[in-house]
C-alpha cells in the first residue's frame, strides 16, 4: 500500500534520509522544513535522486505555534487523508531563549509543536486504515525530569537537561496518547532513539560524533512508519526493537499532566 508520510525537518540529516528511504519504497513523502527556500531545495535534491518520486514540500517554523497552526491547515485541506506523521524536527540551544509565544524554545520546537500538530492532524490520521505517528526522541530521555512546575526551565537552565526533558516529553507523550487512543484504535503511536548519527545537532548542538550512518538513523522511523507488524501503539524503539524507556512512560498519572499541560500551552481544549 502507497502510503503518504508527512516528515518534519526533513530538510537534512535524519529526517532527509527517512524521506529518501521512504520514497525508495514508492510512497508518497511530504517534506517539511522552517522555510521555504530550504525545504524546496531538498524536494529538488531528493527529486535528483529519485525522478519519479512523490515529493510535496511544507514550510513552516516550529517555534511559532500559529506557524504549526498553518501548516496543519494546509495539509489538511492538501491531504483529507494522511497514513502517517513522523515526528522528526528538534533543536538544541545552549542558551535558554523564549520563543513568540513566550515559551522555552528547546521544549516548544521538540515538543510542543509536534503535540500541536499531532492533535491537529489526529482526524486526517484516523481516517488511514492503519495510521501511525513516529516520535523521534533520543536516549538523551533517559536523563530527563519532568518538574510540572517549571516545564519551561526558568530556574536552573541547562542546555542538555532542556534536551533530555523534550525528548522524555516526547516518551511520555506517546505513552499518554497511545492509552487515550486504546488497543483496538487504527492509530499507532510510538517513539524512537535513532542511534547516535553525527547529524548538525549532535556535531554544532552538542560538539559530539556518533558512529551510526544516516542510513541507520532512519532505519527505525521508516520501519515504525511502515511496518505490517506494528499493531500496538506505546512503544520505545532501539534498532527497531522494543526498549525499556524512562520509568515515566509507564507512569499514567505523569502522562496525564504531561498531556494536559501541553494543551493547555498550546492554547487547545480538552483533547483527547
Amino acid at each position: 500500500m502507497i502510503r503518504t508520510l508527512l516528515i518534519t525537518g526533513s530538510t537534512d540529516g535524519i529526517g532527509f534520509q527517512t524521506a529518501l528511504a521512504l520514497a525508495q519504497k514508492g510512497h508518497r513523502v511530504l517534506l517539511h522544513g522552517r522555510s521555504s527556500s530550504t525545504v524546496n531545495q531538498a524536494k529538488v535534491r531528493l527529486l535528483r535522486e529519485l525522478p519519479k518520486a512523490e515529493v510535496e514540500a511544507y514550510a513552516a517554523d516550529f517555534s511559532s505555534l500559529a506557524e504549526v497552526r498553518r501548516l496543519a491547515e494546509e495539509l489538511r485541506e492538501a491531504h483529507p487523508r494522511l497514513d502517517g506523521l513522523i515526528n522528526n524536527a528538534g533543536i538544541y540551544k545552549h542558551d535558554r531563549v523564549e520563543t513568540p509565544d513566550g515559551l522555552e524554545m528547546t521544549f516548544a520546537v521538540n515538543h510542543l509543536a509536534p503535540f500541536l500538530l499531532g492533535e491537529l492532524l489526529r482526524p486526517a490520521l484516523l481516517l488511514a486504515p492503519d495510521g501511525r505517528i513516529v516520535n523521534v526522541s533520543s536516549i538523551a530521555h533517559r536523563m530527563g525530569d519532568l518538574t510540572f512546575s517549571d516545564l519551561q526551565l526558568k530556574q536552573g537552565y541547562d542546555a542538555y537537561r532542556a534536551y533530555a526533558n523534550s525528548k522524555l516529553a516526547q516518551v511520555v507523550y506517546t505513552a499518554e496518547l497511545a492509552r487515550r487512543l486504546g488497543p483496538a484504535c487504527t492509530l499507532k503511536v510510538n517513539a524512537l532513539h535513532p542511534g547516535v548519527v553525527s547529524t548538525k545537532l549532535l556535531v554544532q548542538g552538542m560538539g559530539a560524533r556518533g558512529p551510526d550512518s544516516l542510513e541507520q538513523g532512519a532505519s527505525t522511523s521508516v520501519f515504525l512508519a511502515t511496518d505490517p507488524s506494528i499493531t500496538q501503539g506505546g512503544g520505545y524503539y532501539v534498532r527497531s526493537r522494543l526498549s525499556a524507556p524512562h520509568p515515566l512512560a509507564a507512569d499514567p498519572l505523569a502522562g496525564r499532566k504531561l498531556y494536559d499541560a501541553s494543551l493547555k500551552l498550546v492554547g487547545l481544549g480538552e483533547g483527547l
